[in-house]
């Protein structure tokens, strides 16, 4: 099949937008500040941060002082955890900044459903940023699945925390999510590629008794038309990660693997669009504000919300970064 992308390049406004940006850590470092330097139609400004400064522009403690003290901005990424981040967004909405969020939005479901409304109250542009939507595979697998008899759905997504979020004790207070941090990839990705909503039957939700988020979690899905979905969260798992989804079909079996960026239909290989997720929410962004649109969906953060509402709380042995 040939690779697809509805994210094509598109004309890129006469100016630059100029970006700040909210939380200088791991994700900020090694996916958003490469994907801005790359891309023409951005320039980062500024950055407020309360750890390591990012070289080559204007590092601020927070982001009253980038407002009222630093350059003048466009838009602004935010990549703080997501416990306190809807305060920081709404400032920037009633400053009148476009706002890219990155993922999940906000530590609540109200909070989030409040900020799509704040956007569009004041006109500005916003994102919610689904990164493991825009993986190499995605576009080409929605693509294909379209015109597919569904049959059921497996999602398996496992990683070893201290690899993937070394320190970052915030994943397991209340808010932080846990295992859902990383598990609302796939669910970011089933929502977008699946054609009607889902919704959580049930859930078992395993919590170290030292924490209170999950470590793992086994969820049981449907949809109006009774699709069955499995999806198993693991982020104990050790070094092998396995970010795969099996969707199968009367016609077939689809899988991704590696997060979307390696897709095979009945075992063959298929031929991707080679780009980096972030590459493309970068340039779905400056699409969105040429536009004047916003992509605010809430899907993923409600089959979150949904588990633990549902879930039954398994305590399990204490985990020990």
């Amino acid at each position: 099949m040939a690779p697809s992308n509805k994210y094509k390049n598109q004309e890129s406004p006469m100016q630059p937008i100029r970006l700040g940006l909210v939380g200088y850590g791991k994700i900020a470092q090694d996916q958003h500040v490469p994907a801005i330097l790359a891309n023409p139609a951005f320039t980062l400004v500024s950055v407020a941060t309360q750890g390591q400064p990012c070289a080559g522009v204007q590092n601020f403690k927070s982001l009253t002082e980038l407002l009222e003290n630093g350059p003048q901005v466009d838009a602004i990424a935010f990549c703080t955890p997501p416990q306190g981040r809807f305060a920081l967004v709404q400032q920037a909405i009633a400053a009148g900044k476009h706002v890219l969020v990155e993922k999940p939005p906000c530590a609540t479901l109200g909070e989030a459903m409040e900020l799509v409304n704040q956007v569009h109250e004041q006109g500005v542009t916003g994102l919610f940023a689904w990164h493991s939507r825009y993986a190499p595979g995605i576009e080409t697998a929605r693509d294909w699945l379209a015109t597919r008899t569904l049959e059921s759905v497996k999602i398996e997504w496992k990683e070893d925390v201290r690899k993937w979020h070394p320190g970052q004790t915030w994943i397991w207070q209340p808010g932080g999510l846990g295992v859902f941090d990383p598990g609302i990839n796939a669910l970011s990705i089933v929502t977008h590629l699946l054609p009607l909503q889902l919704f959580v039957e049930s859930a078992e939700l395993r919590v170290p008794d030292n924490c209170q988020s999950p470590i793992a979690a086994d969820i049981k899905m449907s949809d109006a038309r009774h699709l069955d979905i499995r999806a198993e969260f693991d982020f104990d798992h050790g070094q092998n990660e396995l970010w795969s989804i099996e969707i199968r079909c009367a016609e077939g079996v689809l899988r991704l693997d590696n997060g979307g960026a390696l897709l095979s239909i009945d075992g063959v290989r298929q031929t991707v669009a080679e780009e980096g997720e972030y590459t493309v929410v970068y340039r779905h962004f400056q699409q969105l504000i040429v536009g004047k649109k916003s992509d605010l969906d809430l899907q993923p953060l409600r089959l979150v919300a949904d588990s633990f509402f549902v879930g039954s709380r398994v305590l399990v042995a204490p985990f020990y970064d």
